[in-house]
């Protein structure tokens, strides 16, 4: 049996931050994510799944994109889906 999770990714912005290491650019900000965040949430629902009986089989990214002011276009993760395998 199969099971798979999905963990929405949040922004700098979506944090409290007005500004990241790349700008002070609000719009940039906006497509940053919040690698420490989806790191503990991937570590938190991992450890749910194999609490469960489940063996991790993979860990994959969502990439999306944004076109910003001026036609700029920003591509992110916006979410990754673990998907696991029920151990008998």
């Amino acid at each position: 049996m199969l099971k798979t999770v999905h963990i929405k990714t949040v922004s700098l912005e979506d944090n409290g931050a007005s500004a990241s290491w790349l700008s002070n650019n609000k719009a940039n900000i906006k497509t940053i994510v919040d690698g420490e965040a989806l790191a503990k949430e991937i570590e938190k629902q991992g450890n749910l799944l194999i609490k469960d009986g489940y063996q991790i089989l993979s860990i994959l990214p969502i990439t999306s994109q944004k076109i910003e002011s001026h036609s700029l276009n920003a591509t992110f993760t916006s979410g990754v889906i673990i998907t696991a395998a029920k151990i008998n």
